[in-house]
């Protein structure tokens, strides 16, 4: 797998962005905890362009579709925000 990054659309034309910024949102992490930031945002996003959530299901059954979501590993949590109209998945906030 290779990891698109911020901002490079997939085959469908989704991507991930940091809001508001990347500075905020990642600030001074170190590359290789930003490199596994990317690699779960590029799996969201694959998976939102194709409207489904990890955790959720569909979500074109979502009675909220753009509220904040969670997604957690062994490794981080993020938070993050689907926005289907524009084709992004707005990573909010990480914890290591």
């Amino acid at each position: 797998m290779t990891s698109r990054g911020e901002g490079v659309e997939n085959d469908t034309g989704w991507a991930w962005e940091c809001d508001p910024s990347r500075l905020w949102v990642l600030g001074d992490m170190p590359a290789e905890h930003q490199q596994l930031v990317a690699a779960v945002m590029d799996g969201l996003v694959d998976l939102a362009s194709m409207a489904i959530d990890p955790k959720d299901g569909s979500l074109y059954e979502d009675p909220n579709p753009m509220r904040l979501r969670t997604y957690e590993d062994e490794h981080l949590m993020v938070w993050y925000q689907t926005i289907p109209h524009r084709c992004r998945v707005y990573l909010k906030r990480v914890n290591l």
